[in-house]
């Protein structure tokens, strides 16, 4: 019991201590709060209210927020002044600690009546535990006392099972694990042991492109490389002062419906690792609740507006959230073409009612692009700009050599370069904006005529030594950033 009080006394402790931690809460869809690989979580009810933050060390055995908030309630009002910190107790398991948590008498497993309810996991309770303990225990994996605590000692038998039994080793009692291991045909500690299974590879792989803010998600073909473009989405990625590290991460398993940022006071769904510091999410809230989000970060996305993570809609970072398992690899890089006006074409307009991204409407007819649809009045063209008369514009941009990307009919960054480009060839004045000047002088401009290429004499194809092709290089060694937020 003297345990019992000094867990007790900790519990206290790191209530008072919350407006220390300054890391990423991650929180599942049953309110289960997922610790953070750096150890240490801000606790956040699914109201919005912060129950306090606490070390990883501490907290083996408290996965719910309505854990800590009723402990929070028992606290006397003579607790009112913080108090000081006390060391950190020692994780325990169902040896060295048996007094807490226990079932009143040991669960004996029936394999004939066996559903499953939900998974188990290091640091759950209860009969259904119990139940666990004690069938692990008939095929010799479990030799401690049946006590309904997921700790230690469980958690390495499950881990045994699973190895024995051809399943994958990650001590979690999933369903698949618990389908199992209830089967008549679960094979005990000292039997042969089944083949472990074929490695099945991820289903998707994500490609971050910085240079044009747009993920895109590819399956595998028929051959298994990921050729396949299933999704693009336009994102926000990391500042040029806070970058979102380039290079090639494998996807950790963390993810969580919510997420809170302490630094910034703000809040994210669907949150999915990228590494140990950056994650997809969607754009931010001022609170868990739909309805407060920070339409700025809507409004900014396609440009570079993070602390390291990639921001999407709601709609995005839902799919990667729902879809890409743990394993997924995930590549962020460089393009070598800057189109900037495809990437809007990926980016929704906001429904004011429901603060939600409307679906991207249905591609509309191209208009005929002839001089007789050129435009005969000129209205200012800059960033933002859309509608036929910019299409014209990139038409005509193109067909002068000065421009090479998507034509969209929405006036951005590449658009504004190639005004500028054609300014300076012109002898205007070069902002980027096409205004009545330039355009009069862009619509008028002589399309220059190709010269004629003579044809070349006949040269014999030289012979050359057979030269072993260059290995591709490994992808740099990935360092992640200290960051903890986007």
């Amino acid at each position: 019991m003297k345990r019992i009080s000094i867990l007790f006394f900790f519990i206290l402790s790191f209530i008072f201590f919350s407006a220390f931690a300054e890391t990423v809460l991650w929180e599942d869809e049953n309110g289960k709060v997922l610790l953070d690989d750096s150890g240490e979580v801000n606790f956040i009810s699914a109201d919005g209210n912060n129950l306090g933050s606490v070390s990883s060390n501490s907290l083996s055995d408290f996965t719910s927020p309505a854990d800590l908030s009723s402990a929070a309630a028992n606290i006397p009002s003579s607790y009112d002044t913080p108090l000081p910190p006390v060391p950190t107790p020692v994780p325990y398991d169902e040896n060295d600690f048996p007094e807490y948590p226990s079932s009143s008498a040991p669960v004996q497993s029936n394999i004939q009546s066996f559903q499953f309810k939900r998974v188990l996991k290091y640091g759950d309770s209860g009969d259904l535990v119990s139940a666990l303990q004690s069938r692990l225990k008939e095929l010799g994996y479990y030799d401690a006392r049946v006590s309904g605590g997921y700790y230690k000692v469980t958690r390495n038998a499950i881990r045994a099972f699973q190895s024995q039994n051809g399943l994958h080793v990650d001590g979690i009692a999933g369903q698949q694990t618990q389908e199992a291991l209830f089967s008549p045909a679960a094979v005990p500690v000292n039997a042969s042991p089944l083949p472990s299974p074929t490695p099945v590879p991820p289903k998707y792989t994500l490609m971050v492109d910085v240079t044009n803010q747009i993920t895109r998600a590819y399956t595998y073909d028929e051959t298994g490389n990921y050729t396949v473009l299933v999704r693009e989405m336009i994102c926000s990625t990391g500042t040029v002062k806070n970058p979102t590290p380039l290079g090639t991460t494998i996807m950790p398993k963390t993810r969580a419906r919510w997420g809170y940022f302490p630094t910034w006071d703000s809040h994210a769904q669907y949150l999915t690792r990228i590494d140990k510091a950056n994650a997809f999410h969607s754009v931010l809230y001022t609170a868990p609740d739909e309805q407060s989000l920070a339409v700025s970060s809507f409004t900014n996305l396609g440009t570079r507006q993070s602390h390291g993570c990639v921001r999407l809609t709601v709609s995005d970072a839902k799919w990667i959230y729902d879809n890409c398992a743990a394993g997924t690899i995930i590549t962020v890089y460089e393009s070598n073409v800057y189109d900037p006006e495809y990437t809007m074409t990926l980016k929704p307009a906001l429904n004011q009612d429901t603060l939600r991204e409307m679906p991207l409407p249905a591609p509309t007819p191209l208009p005929v692009y002839s001089p007789e649809n050129w435009p005969s009045k000129f209205r200012t063209l800059k960033r933002g700009s859309s509608g036929q008369d910019v299409y014209m514009l990139q038409m005509r941009l193109r067909e002068l050599g000065f421009y090479n990307g998507t034509v969209s009919g929405g006036y951005y960054g590449g658009t504004i370069e190639a005004v500028k480009a054609f300014q300076q060839a012109a002898g205007l004045k070069v902002d980027g904006i096409a205004g009545k000047q330039t355009q009069s002088a862009l619509f008028a401009f002589s399309t220059p005529t190709p010269a004629a290429t003579a044809s070349p004499a006949y040269t014999p194809f030289p012979v050359y030594p057979t030269v072993e092709p260059t290995p591709t290089p490994e992808p740099a060694a990935y360092t992640p950033v200290t960051d903890t937020v986007g």
